[in-house]
């Protein structure tokens, strides 16, 4: 038995999973694996390890939600598309990577199911819920971040390298490895990147890719913020969001820069007063400044994408190329089921076409089917967290401020997670579909709760 304000225990509980010993054992696994994230990347342990723990949660699934109905759904479009195309034609790579993301859905439905049950579960026999001790897992791994962060920039600021790689102690000693393999193996740590027009040392975080740790710091900081609120340590809950942005900054991630200071607005009219309240204030200062600046806002918005598109050189070029290339594919070849995979023209680029967009990319292999299923997947996460968060709102009296300010970074972090959907790949970075997948859930169970009370 759980209840949306558990963190005094006086409202109304909902009915919950028993928690036995082989829950409570799975709940052990997901905290030390969130700990553990330094530590497979290190080693390149962190695919096999986190499909074992996905295959362990996988025994103890309870009945699907919507959310998960929709990725079972486009996971079985997809495959039924790939079929289609190795028919056609066999491509053994490419066939590999496509069921490498098929799989990768199928993972993320997992671990919703599993955020789904956390947020109902009561407290242990020693008296801590499960939902903290995620979050504190969450707060270490940050933690480890940060200090990553610092020494590995440090480091390549006093050394000068602009270059800074290891193999993997595990897959990087397996020789040449196909795709998504070959990027596991090989953990790049600092690279030079032209940004703004100059060169400049953009660090690659901790997951495959430099948007995957990206995202991952925004997830960690929010669960790991919502760990100190739930303990009434508001103070240490801004210090570490403040220390947020600068840890995003040299990833060199536009898109989830953007998205989070985007989502510090949100939490500036969310924090006091609600979002009508905020909508009445600045409501009519926003149709003013549009009236007097409207032409001249049209002129700084242009201006300012343009300036966005060219501050990696080739970068913004290469993905709308190929986004144009994969679209006239489709539309050539199998408009209703796609492609099946994603091709690859190493003359156009290194990426797949279609990569980098996971609306594109799921055009791109499953048509207007693929496009379609993930599109309501997207949207049913977008409408839940809009909804939710009005009910918070208009239902505050009846919530814990602890119970009301979780709902807002899990929404924040929701926000931030679509918006990187935009420009990434959701069935690609294994670390990030565990996160989000428990982010996910458990907000939306907590909207369930919500709405019961």
């Amino acid at each position: 038995m759980a209840a949306i304000g558990d963190t005094r225990g006086n409202v109304r509980r909902s009915a919950g999973p028993i928690v036995t010993d082989a829950w409570a054992l799975q709940c052990f696994l997901i905290a030390a694996t969130i700990v553990m994230l330094p530590v497979n990347w290190a080693l390149g342990t962190d695919l096999p390890w986190v499909y074992l723990v996905g295959v362990v949660l996988a025994f103890g699934m309870v009945r699907f939600a919507l959310p998960e109905w929709q990725l079972l759904s486009l996971a079985a479009a997809l495959a039924f598309s790939l079929f289609l195309a190795m028919m056609t034609h066999f491509q053994g790579e490419r066939a590999f990577g496509a069921a490498y993301n098929i799989s990768v859905l199928l993972l993320l439905l997992v671990f919703i199911n599993f955020g789904r049950q956390l947020d109902h579960a009561p407290r242990n026999h020693r008296g801590v819920w499960p939902k903290d001790t995620i979050y504190g897992a969450a707060l270490i791994a940050y933690i480890s971040y940060v200090v990553f962060m610092v020494v590995t920039m440090g480091y390549s600021a006093v050394s000068g390298q602009s270059r800074i790689y290891f193999y993997s102690l595990i897959l990087g000693n397996l020789g040449q490895l196909p795709g998504i393999l070959g990027t596991y193996a090989l953990n790049i740590v600092v690279e030079s990147d032209w940004i703004n027009g100059g060169v400049v040392s953009r660090n690659h975080g901790m997951g495959v890719y430099a948007t995957e740790s990206a995202i991952q710091v925004v997830m960690l900081g929010a669960m790991g913020a919502i760990y100190l609120i739930r303990r009434r340590m508001f103070m240490w809950a801004i210090l570490l969001e403040l220390s947020i942005l600068p840890m995003l900054l040299p990833f060199g991630s536009r898109t989830t820069s953007l998205a989070y200071v985007a989502s510090l607005a949100f939490l500036a009219v969310v924090w006091r007063g609600g979002v009508m309240l905020g909508a009445i204030l600045l409501g009519p200062l926003v149709l003013a400044v549009v009236a007097l600046f409207g032409s001249d806002l049209v002129d700084l918005f242009q201006a300012s994408a343009q300036s966005v598109a060219e501050s990696r050189a080739g970068s913004t070029a290469t993905r709308l190329e190929t986004y144009a290339l994969a679209i006239r594919m489709v539309l050539d070849q199998n408009l209703i089921f796609g492609l099946g995979i994603k091709p690859v023209d190493v003359s156009l680029a290194e990426i797949p076409i279609g990569s980098h967009s996971s609306m594109v990319s799921t055009f791109t292999r499953g048509g207007l089917i693929g496009l379609g299923l993930f599109l309501a997947f997207y949207l049913t996460v977008a409408v839940r967290m809009i909804v939710v968060q009005v009910a918070a709102f208009t239902r505050s009296a009846r919530l814990t401020n602890e119970s009301r300010l979780e709902l807002v970074f899990l929404a924040r972090a929701i926000f931030v997670i679509l918006i990187w959907y935009l420009t990434e790949d959701l069935d690609v970075p294994l670390y990030h579909t565990l996160l989000s997948g428990l982010i996910i859930g458990i907000f939306w169970n907590m909207g369930e709760r919500l709405r019961r009370i």
